[in-house]
């Protein structure tokens, strides 16, 4: 790892990049060395602000039955699927700065392999530790052979965003520097690690704070994660993006698009969203904000849901039979 100067509470001006068309290959360089850089201002604000609005709309009460909103599959947070918000996302998900970006660092074409706009809540301990998402013998489903091995390591496999839609300091995304060129050897969880490596790994987090528009582009392979343990909320959206040569034009699960959003987006975007012909690993129906169908709660739910107009039901059936 480079021997950085690292100061977990003043993020260093070289991690920042300003303006509506980046400079590429200075981001590239950034990310080269450092495993990670932020944007600022190549975002468009209204299209943010639209976001903002609409997620704060979906956010406010649950999906169930037909009634839009959010999915929870835990106590920590709530969940959108981005794509649900509509053309403004697009914007900020398939941005052809970023995704030129992206596919320079790589070397490659690339696929938005997964998605999602995270409402977490800050309750003072760790539920996200810090974790590679590539190590060697990494696969996208179980019975898969692993298309990663030591030497496919030291190549970017996959890039990840983190987009603030607020201000976002106590609780926002850290990286530790310099870790993307490890090849995460001991694996992907950082607990499994040997103590001092474990250490050292730690002591090269940075908190990346930020402002409200900001996207936060880094190495897959480095560790990271939120700021934990936090006392604030953080409502971000997370987005992967990974290489089609070795990883295939693949998604972790299919992206739901308005039919209308359709025609507003270019080849590019297409492409990136998976509408060229993407294969995926996990049916929506199986994919992980599903889990509360396998909890007792949701036996009452599902009664209460099925018997919500049973009054106007037997209305109904009472005013028919005296009718006859």
């Amino acid at each position: 790892m480079n021997d950085t100067d690292i100061t977990k509470d003043i993020l260093p001006e070289r991690y920042i990049i300003e303006g509506a068309k980046p400079d590429i290959q200075k981001a590239i360089q950034v990310l080269n060395n450092e495993g990670v850089v932020i944007l600022r201002g190549v975002l468009p604000d209204d299209s943010v602000n639209q976001v903002v609005m609409r997620a704060e709309e979906f956010l406010s009460q649950p999906s169930v039955a037909g009634v839009w909103g959010y999915f929870r599959a835990d106590y920590q947070k709530k969940v959108l699927l981005p794509t649900l918000l509509g053309s403004p996302v697009y914007d900020l998900i398939a941005n052809e700065h970023i995704i030129n970006l992206v596919e320079s660092y790589m070397g490659a074409e690339c696929i938005l392999a997964e998605t999602n706009l995270k409402a977490d809540q800050g309750l003072n301990y760790i539920y996200f530790p810090l974790h590679s998402d590539f190590a060697v013998g990494w696969r996208k489903s179980i019975g898969e052979k692993s298309p990663i091995t030591e030497s496919l390591m030291q190549k970017p496999l996959g890039v990840g965003a983190a987009i603030y839609l607020h201000d976002t300091s106590e609780g926002a995304f850290t990286y530790c520097i310099g870790t993307h060129k490890l090849g995460a050897p001991y694996g992907q969880r950082l607990a499994e690690y040997p103590d001092n490596m474990k250490k050292e790994i730690i002591a090269r987090k940075v908190r990346l704070d930020g402002k409200k528009g900001d996207i936060i582009i880094f190495d897959d392979r480095g560790f990271h994660g939120p700021d934990h343990p936090s006392k604030k909320d953080r409502t971000v959206i997370l987005v992967d993006y990974f290489r089609t040569d070795i990883l295939g034009y693949n998604q972790v699960t299919p992206l739901p698009i308005w039919s209308c959003d359709i025609g507003g987006l270019s080849e590019k975007q297409l492409r990136i969203l998976g509408a060229s012909g993407a294969t995926f690993t996990i049916p929506f129906d199986n994919y992980k904000w599903s889990k509360i169908s396998k909890t007792n709660s949701f036996r009452i739910i599902k009664f209460l849901i099925d018997n919500a107009f049973y009054a106007k039901h037997l209305k109904m059936k009472l005013k028919a039979r005296l009718l006859k």
